[in-house]
C-alpha cells in the first residue's frame, strides 16, 4: 500500500469484508472485536490481496508454509465502524 493512502472498503470484495469480520470475531455475534488475526495453513490469494491493499500484515505461522494474517489497526477501525483505541487493538 502506498504511504498516506487511506483504506477504503470499496477497494475490497464482499468476501474479503466477510473474511476481515471473521478474523475479528465479529461474525460470531460479538459486539466488539475479540481477536485480530486469521491463521492459514498455506498462503491465501484473498488474504495476500488484503495485505497488498494495507488491510492486513503477513507473519510466518507455527510451521513451514503456514501464515498469520494480522488485520491492521486502520482496517479494524474501518470494519468495526466504531471507535477503538490502539490499546484495545494491541490486546487482541
Amino acid at each position: 500500500m502506498e504511504k498516506g493512502k487511506e483504506l477504503n472498503l470499496s477497494d475490497i470484495s464482499a468476501i474479503q469484508y466477510g473474511e476481515l469480520r471473521h478474523a475479528l470475531g465479529l461474525d460470531r455475534n460479538h459486539k466488539r472485536p475479540s481477536r485480530n488475526y486469521y491463521y492459514a495453513y498455506e498462503p491465501s490469494p484473498l488474504w495476500e490481496d488484503l495485505v497488498n491493499k494495507g488491510f492486513a500484515k503477513k507473519l510466518p505461522g507455527q510451521r513451514t508454509g503456514e501464515v498469520y494474517y494480522i488485520v491492521t489497526f486502520e482496517a479494524v477501525k474501518l470494519v468495526y465502524r466504531n471507535n477503538i483505541s490502539f490499546e484495545y487493538y494491541y490486546r487482541l
